[in-house]
């Protein structure tokens, strides 16, 4: 990883031409000669690595990093109703996790939104949990949901991030925690090693969703390695639309291309060679077209007195040529992506070793249920005396 970061450790908007050109002169070459790059085409693969035999690693993983967590728990099945609400996939995703934990009495659910996780942990054995939210809205809805199916599940609404220590973490026998995204799950691994909780399981998600500019591991090991990331680096870990449907990846497209030709507007009525970051959008504002676009990305950066001078129409070709350009890029930096993505993984994994966890990690489900498949289990060794 660290050897290779100029492939992937860039601002793809930043940058008009290859950011690591002239380092991988052979590869660049190679890649400015395909129409598209397709990493799922072995032909393909076996040409690159040709090119540029020491990616070969990350192209060939170990089967252990495949590995699936095997389920120790005998799930029955809930009835239908219990999972009334929720979409499949996520239902699927809730089956798969909690057929994973293990069988205690009280368990803590953590970043619960409104409580599907513990609500099917709480209805396996009339289990006791305590599920942890933010948002009074889903609070409200969850514990009313809980008392219509008299589970013994009640919810505390707390802003974890300002105030972590919470009163029903100190007396869990189980932390689970279901896509909590970056600081959300950092400070829980935190609080529970420091509570010595028995048991944790969790998926981690959105590792970029950090106050920190800068990334600081939590394990020693991995704070003694070469690599340092930035937040937008942590973006590239859990960079897919592997679940997304046609319409997201055609809207997705969309964007991006709209997004690229107002930038090379701007770079050009501006005279300058610096990316101007645009607010997020509403995807409805694309039913106007290219330059409905950009006439509302002037307004929010002040320029459209600079559109009489230079009308967007010619700018539209020119997005999508970029558009084309940068797929081809960022196919090159997505090789590295499940390497980094196990990078993060195993750094949570080594902390809670270092506080005397015994942990595994694997996949708790299908990649096609959900990219963010990787499940940390860790048990506190004291448990097994």
């Amino acid at each position: 990883m660290h050897q290779h970061k100029s492939l992937w450790q860039f601002d793809s908007f930043a940058n008009l031409n290859l950011p690591w050109q002239e380092a991988y002169p052979a590869l660049a070459k190679w890649l400015n000669a395909q129409q598209e790059v397709d990493l799922e085409d072995a032909d393909q693969v076996d040409e690159i690595i040709n090119v540029q035999p020491s990616l070969a690693q990350f192209f060939h993983w170990p089967q252990t990093f495949l590995a699936t967590i095997q389920a120790r728990r005998d799930a029955s099945q809930p009835p239908a109703y219990l999972a009334a609400g929720v979409k499949g996939r996520k239902w699927s995703q809730i089956e798969a996790f909690a057929a994973r934990t293990p069988v205690v009495d009280r368990y803590l659910e953590w970043c619960a939104g409104k409580g599907h996780l513990g609500k099917y942990l709480a209805f396996q054995g009339n289990k006791q949990v305590a599920s942890i939210e933010w948002q009074k809205s889903l609070c409200d809805a969850g514990q009313q949901k809980a008392q219509q199916l008299s589970l013994k599940q009640h919810f505390h609404c707390a802003d974890v991030l300002t105030n972590p220590s919470i009163e029903p973490l100190e007396t869990a026998e189980c932390v689970v925690a279901l896509h909590a995204c970056g600081d959300l799950h950092r400070v829980l691994l935190e609080q529970v090693s420091r509570l010595n909780t028995p048991h944790i399981c969790i998926a981690p998600c959105c590792y970029h969703l950090t106050r920190a500019e800068e990334y600081h591991p939590l394990s020693r090991l991995a704070s003694q390695a070469k690599l340092s990331l930035r937040k937008a680096d942590l973006k590239l870990a859990v960079k897919q639309i592997a679940t997304a449907n046609a319409r997201e990846q055609r809207l997705q497209k969309q964007e991006l291309t709209y997004r690229l030709g107002f930038d090379l507007w701007q770079r050009h009525v501006r005279q300058t060679d610096q990316y101007l970051a645009v607010p997020s959008i509403q995807k409805a504002l694309l039913s106007q077209g290219f330059v409905g676009f950009c006439q509302w990305a002037a307004e929010q950066k002040q320029l459209t007195h600079l559109i009489v001078q230079q009308p967007f129409e010619a700018f539209q070709h020119l997005a999508e040529q970029r558009y084309h350009a940068m797929q081809k890029q960022q196919a090159i930096s997505q090789w590295f992506r499940p390497a980094l993505e196990y990078w993060l993984v195993l750094d949570r994994a080594i902390f809670l070793q270092e506080q005397g966890y015994q942990v595994d990690i694997g996949a708790f489900c299908d990649g096609s249920l959900t990219p963010r498949n990787w499940m940390i289990r860790a048990t506190l060794a004291t448990s097994f005396s």
